[in-house]
């Protein structure tokens, strides 16, 4: 909810006959916004996917609003809409909280919108850069160029591993976020595994490699799609052990996924039919 502000203008003499002398200028009441059926998706993109991965609140949908939104962006015009009840709204709001690389995907509410209350079950999604993620984008510059330069997307997530272990170093309970990590720092800045995974979601972002996060009780790492597979990287893990050794493997049994079905719908979100 926008705060109001409060503005007085104390005015003495000559600067008060001065603006009585202005005529007022209308000023025009912002537009009603309402949801209608055109809002919904424009295109079924769930036939692509897996269905499988349509369980709980993770719906066709769903999948159709999300998708809508990766392809055509945040526009002048509405998202898709699609519905989304008060007790499936934390599991989707942390949905798509996984997927944020050098994009915020976040619930999409309209200026103008001022009749929300009549729809609160409808639910869209916007992408936008935050406006602080420019100077990480220039940072990490010279490392994407590099990255342009190799043969694969394997490759490239491989170079952007220790790109970022000569970043970062690890402590329990530290934390680095983007605009930290990708900035110009004389030392190793210390963090833990989430701070990892976020870096390497924001460059795998950045060079059009899928990418997000998976997480146990106590532990965060990375899903990677390269060369026709979805495979684990754990940054956090290689620097702490001094060796590449989750680094693009099929498995990984460091603990046990706190959202298996939400994962397998990333999967098919970011890569349609790629778990078939």
């Amino acid at each position: 909810m926008k705060s109001k502000k409060f503005v007085s203008l104390f005015l003495t003499g000559a600067m008060t006959a001065a603006l009585l002398a202005v005529p007022a200028q209308a000023v025009e009441a912002p537009q009603p916004y309402s949801i209608t059926a055109s809002h919904w998706s424009r295109e079924d993109f769930s036939q692509e996917a897996n269905p499988d991965v349509f369980t709980g609140p993770y719906t066709r949908e769903l999948y159709n609003a999300i998708r809508q939104t990766m392809v055509d962006g945040t526009s002048d015009t509405a998202p898709a809409y699609t519905m989304v009840s008060k007790e499936d709204y934390s599991a989707v709001k942390k949905l798509t909280g996984r997927m944020e690389g050098v994009l915020r995907y976040e619930h999409y509410v309209p200026q103008g919108f001022t009749d929300y209350w009549q729809y609160l079950d409808y639910y869209a999604v916007s992408a936008e850069m935050p406006e602080n993620y420019q100077a990480p984008l220039d940072f990490i510059q010279p490392a994407l160029d590099h990255a342009g330069t190799l043969a694969s997307d394997s490759e490239k997530v491989e170079y952007f591993n220790d790109y970022i272990r000569t970043l970062l170093a690890y402590q329990k309970g530290k934390v680095s976020g983007i605009t930290q990590t990708f900035a110009a720092h004389a030392v190793e800045l210390k963090a833990a595994c989430g701070s990892y995974a976020r870096a390497m979601k924001f460059l795998c972002a950045a060079a059009d490699i899928p990418c997000f996060t998976i997480s146990s009780k106590a532990h965060t790492w990375n899903l990677v799609y390269v060369d026709g597979a979805w495979l684990h990287v754990d940054v956090s893990a290689n620097d702490l052990s001094g060796r590449n050794s989750v680094l693009l493997t099929e498995s990984y049994q460091i603990g046990r996924d706190q959202a298996p079905e939400a994962t397998a719908f990333l999967k098919e979100l970011f890569v349609p039919g790629s778990t078939k």
